[in-house]
């Protein structure tokens, strides 16, 4: 009898243990802030790259966004970066992508 009722006090414990279904979802991983923001600008021909917090990025070409953001910002392989551009211009923006990911960088999200 001891151990049933041992049992039952353990189990009405733990019940509250665990997420609560009337708690909002912690957000996913993706929702993460990007180590890099990437602005596509079309208008100019160019990609404004920048560290996640600062105020304003670099101007270089769309092509040499992966080496400046390995050579001058010194961000590892494996970071994470944020595209943002309009979407009248896929095309570069898919080109600046594809060479982003190709180089190991995750990508988080499209503004």
């Amino acid at each position: 009898m001891k151990e049933l009722c041992t049992a039952t006090l353990v189990l009405a414990l733990l019940e509250g243990c665990g997420p609560s279904s009337n708690s909002p979802a912690s957000p996913p991983a993706i929702a993460a802030k990007p180590d890099i923001i990437v602005t596509v600008d079309v208008e100019h021909h160019a990609c404004v790259v920048a560290k996640y917090g600062e105020p304003t990025g670099s101007t270089v070409g769309c092509a040499d966004v992966v080496s400046f953001i390995r050579d001058e910002l010194r961000v590892r392989d494996g970071s994470s970066y944020e595209l943002r551009g309009p979407a009248a211009d896929a095309a570069e923006t898919n080109t600046v992508k594809a060479g982003l990911d190709g180089a190991g960088f995750r990508y988080v999200g499209h503004q």
